[in-house]
């Protein structure tokens, strides 16, 4: 049995993963991540001390029939073998591997650091010629097995020497990276390489938990799928170094065999939905939109598969990740040269991880030997992927604020467009109304006083003083709606002839200092609409004795001021605006300029409209 250190490992990896997941800041994140992967490269480099070489040989059973007697008789058809690492890949046969073990007067442990086997029977020799079976694999729940550890271990007593004979087969790939360690050396190494997968999946934890609240505050479907990723990434990555059966889930035997391709199948499903998000193939790039979508249908109908066929499930997906390869780099890059920003993280993300997923197919087919960094290329590949992806998720932060403020912009301009339409359409009608006053109702009224000659005199005078004040009243309301004499006339005669007409007849005196501004025509009746409500509040509400205007050009502006020595606005006034103060302040942001209504130091009103000059 192991040592009581060993039982402790699972309790201090999970206490150092909290720790680190409500410790980490961006920065921080950062160091952690270059901390595992130094400890990672620590570990390998590591390995060699206590680590002893048995020789080895091989025998294939294709038929899966021979037995224990048969395979241990002189004269079995063993090839000797050099790599301790023998990497059969996609292989239907049944595996006998004869091992020879020297003599040592400590006790050792077998280790097999691939965990991905299904059947794995270790066969050891009787004193009475007898044989006794060890079985494990991940066809077998962990919680079964004699050492409870995430590689299948054998223990050797001391003393032991002479050879065994390990049966292995599986409907996935088979690798038999076997090694022989001191004992009190592999649960030293096992703390260092514990410890180091824990700030690993502390990472990516903490990854996933962050951006799961900026998926919850944003609410943009790319911090989901990024965070969908993360979380089949440790599942993935959990179930494949057996930490997820050793942790999570000791007594199935079923999620000890399918956790690594349902993971795989989150990870290859949800890593395609955020390539597709981020760089807006949808929109930018179709043609490889498709393949992104056949990655993910891929994933999809996998996912059933591991629990129905799990050697077809393999296939698809080992298939789907090599067509991954091409797919995402394609992708990713058409994206870039479409102008789609993010996409330069995805590049660089891409060329850190493609490498680890390229070596762990080629291991898995059995292309490549099960060397350390074959096995850990993959972690130490996503470890630099996820750091590039948060730097782009973070860039999409800084896109969207663009994005959104580019359309509070769009919409500003779109409702300033449609307010300044309004205006326009109001002063049109107006334009009309006026016109048709004078046109018809007026030149009828003096048809009408024409007409008055025929009647006998006395009764002329109480009609024709009737006529004329109901033309004069057609005439005012018809200026009031729309002032004809700034078309005849120009800005500074129609503002000095509005001035004569109101103040004259009520004798109040009044001043005006008007430059000749040539301002745009819809400007310049923004002015004339300006000036005309601060000189009819002037009359009507402010009981002035007199009343100045002055239009004065500045550089590059003009400013319109009025001014009474009436009894003033009281504040509450200009907190309830009429529809007139409405009126004004709107014309006032048409023309792009500020308006601004003051108290007079001894009594009365000023009113300015300052503007940038825009010629006609």
């Amino acid at each position: 049995m192991p040592p009581p250190a060993a039982y402790h490992v699972p309790r201090i990896i999970r206490t150092q993963s909290h720790m680190d997941a409500r410790r980490d800041t961006p920065w921080s994140m950062t160091v952690a991540r270059w901390l595992v992967v130094a400890g990672l490269a620590l570990g390998g480099a590591a390995r060699a001390a206590g680590v002893q070489a048995p020789s080895l040989a091989l025998l294939e059973d294709p038929s899966r029939s021979l037995r224990i007697e048969q395979v241990a008789r002189p004269g079995a058809a063993f090839t000797a073998i050099d790599d301790p690492s023998p990497n059969l890949g996609l292989s239907a046969s049944a595996w006998w591997l004869r091992i020879d073990v020297p003599a040592s007067d400590r006790s050792r442990l077998l280790s097999l650091s691939y965990t991905q086997n299904d059947d794995l029977i270790l066969y050891r020799p009787h004193a009475d010629g007898g044989w006794s079976a060890e079985q494990t694999g991940d066809h077998w729940a962990l919680a079964q097995r004699a050492l409870i550890h995430p590689h299948p271990l054998f223990m050797l007593e001391p003393g032991f020497a002479g050879r065994l004979y390990l049966r292995a087969q599986s409907s996935g790939a088979l690798s038999l990276p076997l090694e022989l360690w001191d004992e009190r050396a592999f649960w030293r190494q096992n703390l260092r390489d514990q410890l180091a997968y824990g700030f690993y999946y502390a990472v990516l934890l903490a990854l996933a938990i962050y951006n799961a609240f900026l998926w919850a505050l944003i609410r943009d479907r790319a911090y989901l799928y990024y965070v969908l990723y993360l979380v089949g990434l440790v599942v993935f990555q959990g179930a494949y170094s057996g930490h997820a059966a050793w942790l999570l889930w000791p007594h199935s035997a079923l999620l000890g065999n399918a956790g690594t391709l349902l993971g795989l199948c989150a990870t290859l499903g949800f890593g395609a939905a955020f390539v597709a998000n981020m760089a807006r193939t949808a929109s930018r790039v179709r043609r490889w939109h498709r393949g992104l979508q056949g990655l993910m249908l891929a994933a999809l109908i996998a996912t059933p598969l591991v629990l129905m066929h799990y050697r077809v499930a393999m296939i698809l997906l080992l298939v789907a990740v090599a067509a991954s390869v091409l797919i995402f780099p394609a992708a990713i890059v058409s994206a870039y040269r479409a102008g789609v920003r993010q996409a330069r993280f995805l590049i660089l993300g891409l060329a850190a991880f493609l490498p680890g997923v390229v070596l762990l197919v080629l291991r898995t087919l059995g292309l490549v030997p099960s060397t350390w960094w074959t096995e850990h290329a993959y972690q130490l590949g996503t470890l630099a992927e996820v750091m590039l992806l948060s730097f782009a998720l973070a860039d999409r932060i800084k896109l969207l604020d663009a994005e959104r403020n580019r359309a509070t912009a769009a919409l500003a301009a779109q409702r300033e467009r449609g307010a300044q339409a309004l205006l326009d359409t109001q002063d049109a009608e107006r334009r009309r109304i006026a016109q048709d006053l004078h046109d018809g109702l007026g030149q009828q009224l003096l048809a009408i006083l024409g007409g008055l000659r025929r009647l006998p005199a006395e009764l002329r005078p109480p009609l024709d003083a009737g006529l004329r004040e109901a033309i004069r009243e057609t005439r005012r309301v018809a200026a009031n709606l729309y002032p004809g004499q700034l078309d005849r006339l120009g800005l500074r005669e129609a503002l000095e002839a509005m001035m004569a007409t109101l103040f004259e007849p009520a004798g109040i005196g009044y001043l005006h200092d008007i430059d000749d501004l040539a301002l745009d025509p819809r400007d310049a009746l923004q002015v004339f609409r300006v000036a005309q409500e601060a000189l009819s509040n002037a009359l009507r509400h402010a009981a002035a004795r007199h009343v100045s205007l002055r239009l004065k050009q500045l550089e590059g502006r003009y400013c319109l001021q009025i001014e009474d020595d009436g009894r003033g606005m009281p504040p509450q006034a200009q907190r309830n605006r009429g529809r007139g103060l409405d009126g004004m302040h709107d014309r006032a942001l048409r023309l792009d300029g500020n308006l601004r209504i003051l108290p007079q130091p001894g009594g009365g009103t000023r009113i300015e409209l300052e503007a940038p000059l825009r010629h006609a």
